[in-house]
């Protein structure tokens, strides 16, 4: 499913759109709904967003899952009687949500010997506080920490220096899965962005799904569609 993440790259652009009804990793990888599987499936649906000029929608398969009834595995969403619990694709799904409806910009990974690397850039606005974001999504599918340095030009007002933050979906084991008994054990961890900006080097963890929210300011915003950020991801292992 990670190497799927450029089926659509060279798909013509004059035709009819795609649109993917059902995709999930299944089989012994997968698990119950583990963290490889979640992270593969990020993959794929980074080179949807990419192409998203040739991509109408996509579902994941299946939502839901009784537990005392399962005839497929994983889902996304696990109940019974009375518990429920969100497998890994659920929340990796969660990094998605602002997606529909968003800008995607241009952006590029210059990385030396190491294809373990896709990302996506989107602008998307907060219908709750109006505030608008540069959203970079990079996914890490390698067993290595990566030093990361985005650059991104083109916009005609600076990123705000607080306000962003960073989300980390990751764990311990790649195998690792939520139940009932630990229905948090692989969950998204956000943290603040301290003194954001246009030029910055970050950390990737192995085997991990990292979106950065970076805040754009008022000006930024209603000049966004006058302005096409591109976003440049440079890493050394």
């Amino acid at each position: 499913m990670f190497s799927k993440s450029s089926m659509f790259d060279s798909t013509p652009r004059g035709g009819p759109k795609a649109i993917v009804s059902e995709y999930a990793v299944t089989g012994n990888d997968a698990g119950r709904g583990t963290l490889v599987a979640a992270l593969a499936e990020a993959a794929f649906l980074i080179g949807l967003e990419r192409n998203s000029d040739a991509v109408e929608m996509a579902s994941c398969a299946p939502l839901f899952v009784n537990d005392n009834d399962r005839r497929w595995s994983p889902d996304a969403i696990v109940f019974n009687s009375w518990q429920h619990y969100g497998c890994p694709n659920y929340w990796m799904l969660h990094f998605f949500k602002e997606s529909s409806g968003a800008s995607l910009h241009p952006s590029t990974i210059q990385v030396s010997n190491y294809n373990q690397l896709v990302a996506s850039a989107i602008t998307w606005q907060n219908s709750k506080d109006g505030n608008t974001y540069l959203k970079i999504k990079v996914l890490n599918f390698g067993n290595k920490a990566i030093d990361l340095s985005i650059s991104i030009t083109g916009l005609e007002n600076e990123i705000q220096t607080f306000g962003s933050v960073k989300t980390v979906l990751t764990s311990g084991s790649l195998r690792d899965e939520n139940s009932f008994q630990q229905p948090d054990k692989v969950v998204p961890v956000e943290s603040p962005i301290s003194n954001a900006r246009e030029e910055m080097s970050l950390v990737l963890d192995p085997y991990s799904l990292t979106s950065f929210d970076l805040l754009l300011d008022l000006k930024s915003s209603l000049q966004m569609m006058h302005s096409v950020p591109e976003s440049s991801l440079h890493s050394s292992m």
